[in-house]
């Protein structure tokens, strides 16, 4: 064992007397020997790719720390905040998990979670730690950390007779791309939104909302503002590009992949998911990226999220735990993470990282002033799926952006 991890179990089990005596909930007793010890039950969600990586890392850590088991638990990525919801709520959550950082707020709120030790989130990209934080505490470390990007496909570009390698920078100019890329059975589209999926409904809508100047809550969080003219404005929009009568088992990704959307708004995942789909799909030559577009009167606006590592705070070995989680952050396992997997560990100088796309990572890093991670609530399950609502139902043609708006906000009135 390292020295550093020795002595940061060596000071919680020195520790957790005096919490007690304080009345606080005391840090499960670590071993006087500073030795990790129990079995560790961890949930995340897995692509073919991160499996790579993690797997032998596990087999590594508990051949290194013999009296360690790992049992994983692989989610489906649509299904994991769901599946800890009820898992936290049922009294038997994981020890360890991946958790998204717009969840962190609702399950802090709660006490379901273990802050994270003070050593262990040092080293990090600021905006990725404080997306992972609430109430001056924060509860994880982050291991996927994405700005969004513009996806295009180049080849049908080219077929529209627009040039490849001026991708639209603006709303305004997505906007007219797209009318030159639709079809006119609309079966072939420009942009197409992922519809249905709460969490990037949240981060599309965000870009244009805050776009037009808005906000979709309050800088408070106190109550909700869509029902404005940059709500309305944004709403309206949303629902004049695409078409929601599309349909692929991967949502916009597998239209994407197939050709008939022409755009799409993804992160740096979506780098390695898209070859999946359709071998043809090369970057640079098949399909390419740009950065997220703003209105011409606007401010920019990028999309970010962090996934986390997190742990339970009804783990009875929360020093192992976290000890896990300190051997998986190391910085050649973030190299490794990003080369093999495309999963951006946010460790300071994340940009001089080398393995990912040079050009994804220099638009990633001239991107971050205007990260946003989008309202940051207890309530974010609420919100997300009232703005879902809004968005569909907009895209479908079922409620004009005013009624959506006002639909939206009542539905906030109810849950803030």
């Amino acid at each position: 064992m390292n020295g550093v991890s020795r002595r940061r179990l060596l000071a919680a089990a020195a520790l957790a007397p005096v919490l007690a005596a304080c009345g606080g909930r005391a840090e499960p007793e670590a071993p006087a020997d500073g030795v990790p010890r129990g079995d560790l039950s961890v949930w995340l969600h897995q692509t073919r790719a991160y499996d790579a990586v993690f797997t032998p890392l596990v087999e590594k850590y508990t051949r290194e720390f013999r009296e360690v088991g790992v049992k994983p638990l692989y989610i489906p990525v649509a299904q994991l905040d769901t599946k800890l919801l009820t898992a936290f709520t049922g009294g038997s959550p994981p020890d360890v998990f991946r958790i998204g950082g717009w969840t962190v707020p609702g399950h802090a709120r709660k006490g379901r979670l273990a802050p994270a030790e003070p050593s262990l989130s040092g080293g990090y990209d600021k905006a990725a730690i404080d997306s992972l934080t609430y109430e001056g505490k924060v509860y994880g470390v982050p291991t996927d950390y994405t700005l969004c990007y513009l996806y295009y496909r180049r080849d049908r570009f080219a077929e529209a007779g627009l040039d490849p390698d001026k991708p639209p920078s603006t709303w305004e100019e997505v906007a007219d791309y797209s009318k030159r890329l639709t079809s006119a059975d609309g079966e072939k589209v420009g942009l197409q939104w992922i519809l249905g999926n709460p969490q990037w409904t949240v981060m599309q809508l965000l870009a244009l909302v805050k776009g037009k100047g808005g906000t979709i809550l309050s800088p408070d969080g106190s109550k909700a503002t869509m029902a404005t003219d940059a709500g309305v404005a944004a709403l309206r929009f949303y629902a004049g590009l695409g078409n929601a009568k599309l349909s692929d088992p991967l949502s916009a990704f597998g239209l994407f992949a197939g050709g008939k959307a022409a755009m799409l708004v993804s992160g740096l995942f979506a780098m390695d998911l898209l070859p999946t789909l359709n071998k043809k799909l090369e970057s640079g030559k098949v399909y390419d990226i740009a950065p997220m577009p703003r209105f011409d009167a606007g401010p920019a606006v990028v999309p970010a999220y962090t996934w986390g590592w997190a742990v339970a705070d009804k783990s009875e070995i929360r020093h192992t735990a976290w000890h896990f989680i300190d051997y998986l952050q190391r910085p050649d396992v973030a190299a490794e993470q990003l080369r093999e997997a495309g999963s951006l560990t946010p460790i300071t100088g994340w940009e001089k990282l080398e393995g990912a796309d040079r050009k994804a990572i220099e638009i990633m890093a001239a991107s971050a002033p205007h990260a946003d991670f989008g309202p940051r609530t207890p309530v974010w399950a609420e919100m997300a799926k009232a703005l879902t609502d809004a968005g569909d139902a907009v895209a479908h043609g079922k409620k004009t952006p005013e009624q959506a708006a006002q639909d939206f906000d009542q539905a906030m009135r109810l849950a803030l």
